[in-house]
């Protein structure tokens, strides 16, 4: 009997299990909204059973959509603490920030050649060049369709610096693959050029893989040309 009560069957943590397995099973839509409620009130309650006060939220408001847009001071009012405002309060912004959302497809880059004619139609978008800000360096950001989701200019730096910004805006959007284009402004690029932006790649493409990121190539661009690190056999 006292493993069995030690097991978590029993009691707010069993039950909190319990539920996590049935959206696991049955998808949040089998959910009354009641047990939404409590759902989200696992992370503002950690250690108390939150059906009774998800209950007597739906009954004081009147709906799920009712107590989600209500506001801190009526939630704390209604005898939810600071933490569980918190947590209810997220939905509102999230649905916020979907509503504003550019719903816009966004550029399908298929290959190197899509990569290059939709980095010359938004290069003049983005900050200038110069060696002290350093704009040479722009990230094509890919989901797992080749669809764009972000596109960012690199700081110069040295090659760790740069594998590790370059990194680090990949996680934050979280994307799958990347295209770099590496422009200098004036082609063909010297070999020092080549080699400078290989070694940085290199490094990107290493701890990519630990990332399960795919670094697909690096073009090196001038103002009206390009040509790529691969096509150069330099990755």
């Amino acid at each position: 009997m006292a493993s069995r009560a030690g097991s978590g069957r029993t009691g707010p943590g069993g039950h909190r299990a319990r539920m996590r397995a049935r959206i696991r099973a049955a998808g949040g839509a089998s959910l009354a909204d009641y047990e939404i409620l409590e759902v989200l009130l696992f992370a503002g309650i950690p250690r108390r059973d939150t059906k009774p006060l998800a209950k007597d939220l739906i009954a004081r408001f009147g709906s799920l959509p009712a107590v989600l847009s209500a506001g801190h001071d009526a939630l704390r009012a209604a005898g939810v603490g600071p933490r569980a405002c918190a947590v209810l309060g997220l939905p509102a912004i999230v649905a916020g920030r979907l509503c504003r959302a550019d719903v816009r497809p966004q550029p399908y880059i298929h290959d190197l050649q899509a990569a290059w004619t939709h980095y010359i139609t938004t290069r003049a978008a983005m900050p200038a060049r110069g060696r002290a800000a350093e704009g040479q360096v722009t990230i094509l950001l890919l989901d797992a369709t080749n669809r764009l989701v972000g596109e960012e200019r690199v700081p110069d730096g040295s090659p760790a610096e740069m594998c590790r910004d370059i990194l680090q805006r990949v996680l934050r959007l979280h994307a799958v693959s990347l295209v770099v284009v590496w422009d200098d402004g004036t082609f063909p690029p010297s070999p020092r050029q080549m080699e400078g932006a290989a070694t940085v790649m290199r490094q990107v493409e290493a701890h990519g893989r630990l990332l399960s990121t795919v670094m697909h190539d690096c073009i090196i661009a001038g103002d009206v040309d390009w040509t790529s690190l691969r096509r150069e056999k330099l990755l």
